[in-house]
């Protein structure tokens, strides 16, 4: 009798941006966070081709330092990449320049090809966040991971504080596409 191997479903969750990306890797069969970290962009001030193809290097390496452990122990690994989609808000709401927007795309199609991905998910921030504020949402996201509290150990936070929301959302993303994000219903007793 033969046994049939099958591979190991990973996901890797992305807040994509031009200078550094939030990248989250979370186990699809278990929905377990394993690692969460910003990896930047060597490449500073370049803008294009160049930048996304940096960015895409800089994710690629953080991902696959965290890969190499589960491939040498001989398993196979299929890698889907979940990413927000960059939108275009109304001019009252829009921050920056919305050409920013297109940097963001190739980011994240550049480190879904980097990555060798075997599928991709994308959703907008109302479909994994709602309309709640930035700071409730990293609470909600902590709080789940609290269930699991060995998951905040695998979570790599940026020096700068202000950039901490990059890791947060990618964890945040990824909770999403798992299934374990979703507001709790409270019934009264």
């Amino acid at each position: 009798m033969t046994s049939v191997s099958t591979a190991r479903q990973l996901l890797v969750a992305l807040d994509p941006g031009l200078r550094e990306c939030g990248v989250a890797l979370f186990d699809l069969d278990s929905g377990e966070l394993l690692a969460a970290g910003m990896p930047t962009n060597s490449e500073r001030k370049a803008r294009g081709l160049p930048a996304w193809a940096r960015m895409a290097d800089g994710v690629a390496a953080f991902v696959s330092s965290l890969l190499e452990p589960l491939r040498a122990a001989g398993g196979a690994v299929s890698v889907t990449v979940a990413s927000e989609c960059p939108q275009v808000y109304t001019a009252g709401k829009s921050k920056g320049d919305p050409n920013d927007l297109i940097e963001l795309a190739g980011v994240v199609g550049r480190v879904a090809g980097a990555l060798g991905a075997t599928s991709e998910r994308s959703c907008l921030p109302r479909e994994w966040k709602g309309t709640l504020d930035g700071d409730v949402m990293v609470e909600r996201i902590k709080s789940r991971l609290g269930e699991r509290p060995h998951e905040h150990l695998r979570v790599q936070l940026p020096r700068a504080s202000d950039k901490h929301h990059n890791v947060w959302d990618a964890i945040g993303i990824g909770l999403h596409v798992v299934g374990r994000l979703a507001p709790r219903k409270v019934y009264p007793r």
